[in-house]
């Protein structure tokens, strides 16, 4: 009983770990173009004439004015997705826990219920967490239509969101 919990902790431990070492001003842009794929990635460069984007696989896209159709900027973080798996890991933790202390095996059904409870009810304040928390990390959206006009009154707006960061260099030997 006490193993299981100390297993428990160790794990909530390591998994909310990451916290401590993610950038907290990293922003994501997403273009949609007509001529390319939508892609995800840091903004590097914006332009009247257009932006420059690096994609997470280390591409350079270079995307102008007449090809971008929406832009949407938002923090990195915490997706309805994480959120509703934590909670729904942690719910079915607590009721496992609970059932755990069962050691006579009287209540095996009535704690099966009530760690189905817990577990549903985890993913769903999960669900509700995430969603509030995506909504919170929009920043920006330009619908720029491929308008040339929109784009240039516009374009600052974005230059906050650049990322100035010195580029990483992979050496190997």
């Amino acid at each position: 009983m006490k193993f299981l919990l100390m297993f428990l902790c160790f794990c909530g431990l390591s998994f909310f770990s990451y916290a401590q070492i993610e950038n907290i001003g990293d922003y994501e842009i997403k273009v949609v173009s007509y001529r390319y794929k939508t892609t995800k990635g840091k903004l590097k460069k914006v332009t009247p004439e257009g932006m420059g984007i690096e994609d997470y696989k280390g591409n350079y896209i270079i995307f102008r004015t007449p090809d971008i159709v929406r832009v949407k900027v938002r923090r990195r973080g915490l997706t309805v997705g994480k959120a509703a798996s934590v909670g729904t890991l942690l719910g079915l933790g607590i009721g496992g826990g609970l059932w755990s202390l069962d050691e006579s095996g009287e209540n095996t059904a009535d704690l099966a219920k009530l760690t189905l409870v817990l577990t549903a009810s985890g993913a769903v304040i999960g669900t509700a967490v995430g969603g509030v928390a995506e909504l919170s990390n929009q920043k920006l959206t330009l619908n720029v239509n491929g308008s040339e006009e929109y784009f240039k009154k516009n374009y600052q707006r974005l230059e906050k969101y650049v990322d100035t960061t010195p580029e990483m260099q992979h050496v190997s030997n």
